[in-house]
């Protein structure tokens, strides 16, 4: 089944609004007198995780995906999300860039095209070639 615009729209739009979510955890978690500095840090590494991801240094997209494929998916990114996070609370002004670039790959792989489903299936066997009746 083809997937909508609507859903693709859908899907990038929940994908960068929690990255920018997670981004924003991360300024929240950096001591007050360091959060400019902090959203600084988290907004590059947002930018930054974005452009690897849709620049294609991380592996492709599988096309299609069963539903327990998707549900390890999205427990794997609980775990990223809230690593990340505890890495940003370490005090330092640089590390509010780890949960924006977390966010920022995760985003960015939502916006890369899976590849062909097609192009991977084998043809249709429909009946064999060499059966049959055939006509003159």
């Amino acid at each position: 089944m083809a997937a909508s615009s609507q859903d693709r729209q859908a899907r990038v739009a929940g994908a960068f609004g929690g990255a920018l979510v997670l981004a924003a955890l991360g300024v929240l978690l950096t001591p007050g007198p360091r959060r400019g500095l902090g959203a600084v840090m988290a907004a590059l590494g947002l930018l930054v995780g974005v452009a690897i991801a849709v620049a294609g240094l991380l592996p492709a997209r599988r096309g299609r995906r069963t539903p327990i494929e998707r549900l390890n998916d999205a427990a794997f990114v609980v775990v990223l999300a809230m690593v990340s996070l505890l890495l940003g609370i370490t005090a330092r002004p640089w590390t509010a860039a780890v949960p924006g670039l977390v966010g920022g790959l995760l985003a960015g792989r939502v916006l890369r095209q899976p590849p062909d489903a097609d192009a991977d299936e084998p043809p249709d066997r429909g009946a064999p070639s060499g059966s049959g009746s055939s006509a003159p």
